[in-house]
């Protein structure tokens, strides 16, 4: 079995896309956030997170198209007037969280932002889209799964001198943990187990983390690596660096990424397998000795002003303002059908 071909818009070859006005003139937008009604507050929980989605709500507004907001799954529970619904609601308390809006988006037969469900469910198991590494013969790190139906907990079938823990569909390193002793670490899988978490064990590897962002132009477009170093000399960056809660880490531009053109190959060969979406992100860790390895990747990660999405686009002189206009022109692309049978009424329901 193999992938599809595409042709791939790398770094400065790409460029953001518009929407067309008789789309902006039909468009009416649910957009969908846990924060998205907060006003720009910092979130005791979720930290900058809550400004991102003001952030974006900010962008949606510069569209002027219509537009609702809405921060609960609530609102999809009935049928609903929009004809596009923008949702960044993937932190829902609940597993596999992040694809209910897009599940209730196919229901209702309404174009959403993302990707479909089951792709977006593949790309937040960790431990699934590290076979497809395996299979494309792209390097990852040894890894173990743990899954709540077995408490049992029993030591990795591979050694390492680190072993890295995280939840296995976790986001913003939320619950990562790391350490050399099994024993140690044997309670903390456990109780992770224990609040109905998968959960992934990992062989640490030193290096830095370095992130290929991936926009949707119609096909993938590549942008800048970007490098993101932690403070600490495990490089090992925490869930409290990524929400704004504790100092210590950066976005920044890979400046070396000539010298790794894995970085590409490996985002090309990948998305090979697992277009269309409508931007990404895939992960590495690049070792002090120059191997490239594959951690994971998310297919609707965050598009706030100071993470590598925007960060990556603002270095080819576009703005945060461009990559969500880009990101809804691809969407509504992606799914012209469904978008153009919900705006003469229709709601689309297979034949079987």
């Amino acid at each position: 079995m193999s992938g599809i071909s595409i042709d791939y818009t790398v770094f400065e070859h790409g460029a953001p896309l518009k929407l067309a006005e008789k789309d902006k003139e039909r468009l009416n937008v649910l957009f969908l956030a846990k924060h998205a009604l907060s006003g720009g507050a910092f979130d005791k929980n979720d930290g900058s997170h809550a400004l991102y989605h003001t952030e974006i709500r900010q962008c949606l507004e510069a569209l002027d198209v219509d537009m609702t907001v809405s921060n609960t799954y609530e609102t999809l529970f009935s049928r609903i007037p929009h004809n596009f619904i923008f949702t960044l609601f993937n932190r829902g308390g609940f597993r596999n969280s992040e694809i209910l809006a897009s599940c209730l988006s196919e229901y209702h037969s309404i174009p959403y932002l993302g990707a479909p469900p089951s792709m977006r469910g593949f790309a937040d198991d960790k431990h699934l889209t590290k076979i497809l590494y395996e299979k494309l013969g792209i390097p990852t790190p040894k890894w173990q799964i743990y899954r709540t139906c077995d408490m049992s907990v029993l030591k990795p079938a591979f050694e390492a001198e680190r072993y890295v823990i995280k939840p296995n569909n976790s986001s913003a390193s939320w619950g990562i943990n790391h350490g050399t002793d099994w024993k140690e670490l044997q309670p903390i899988v456990r109780e992770l187990l224990h609040d109905n978490h998968d959960v992934i064990v990992e062989e640490y590897v030193p290096g830095v983390d370095v992130t290929v962002p991936s926009i949707g132009t119609g096909k993938p477009w590549i942008l800048y690596p970007m490098r993101n170093p932690a403070a600490d000399d495990l490089n090992i960056v925490t869930y409290e660096q990524k929400r704004g809660f504790k100092n210590g880490s950066s976005i920044e531009l890979f400046a070396e990424y000539p010298d790794f053109p894995e970085l590409v190959e490996y985002t090309s060969k990948t998305n090979d397998y697992i277009w269309p979406y409508d931007y990404g992100r895939f992960d590495y860790r690049v070792e002090p000795n120059g191997k490239v390895w594959a951690l994971e990747f998310n297919l609707s990660c965050n598009l706030g002003s100071t993470r590598a999405i925007c960060q990556s686009a603002n270095l080819l002189g576009y703005s945060q303002q461009d990559i969500v206009e880009t990101v809804l022109a691809n969407s509504l692309e992606r799914q012209r059908v469904m978008f153009e049978a919900t705006c003469r009424g229709e709601q689309i329901r297979y034949k079987m």
